[in-house]
Order: C-alpha cells, then structure tokens, then sequence
C-alpha cells in the first residue's frame, strides 16, 4: 500500500496593522501584538513594548495620558498604541 506524503505544517501569520510598526506600545497591546502574530512577526516590525502605557505616540508627536491638557486633542488613530490611554497631541 501506498502511503500519503507528510502534510507540511503552515505556522498561521496575521498582518499586523501599520499603525503599530515601528511603535512604541503598551504592555497589553504587546501581549495582543504577541499573542495573534507571534513574537518573532512583532520583533520583525520593529515593535517596542514599553514599561508602562504612558509613552510616546504618532512618531514622538504626542503622548499616551489618561487625560489631555486643554491645549491638546485626542488623536484617535495613534491612540491603539496606547493601551488604555489616548494619544495627546498639541493643538496648532
């Protein structure tokens, strides 16, 4: 009898959104990043977990608070690198 040829096994991958390429992203957002694409995806797109969720976000633009000062708005796009927290950026 004939025997079938090994199946190859396929890993899953998942494209990671270009909004957090190269970012800095809070912890919970990096374990997310980690768990649907695979820690060495999110090491390839040069995705940085930080300490904590204040950090910087929209290219060092803004920064991720709980709450915006008065001359700052919420940039809402940036703000998925942000974990809980939103993306504050400056008025113009």
């Amino acid at each position: 009898p004939k025997s079938a040829p090994p199946k190859k096994h396929r890993e899953k991958r998942f494209a990671i959104p270009l909004v957090y390429w190269g970012a800095t992203v809070s912890p919970t957002v990096w374990a997310w990043l980690v768990g649907l694409a695979g820690a060495a995806t999110v090491a390839t797109a040069g995705i940085i977990r930080a300490s904590s969720d204040s950090h910087s976000c929209a290219n060092n633009r803004g920064w991720c608070r709980s709450s915006c000062f008065s001359h700052e708005y919420i940039d809402y796009y940036n703000s998925a690198v942000c974990g809980r927290y939103r993306c504050c950026r400056p008025n113009n």
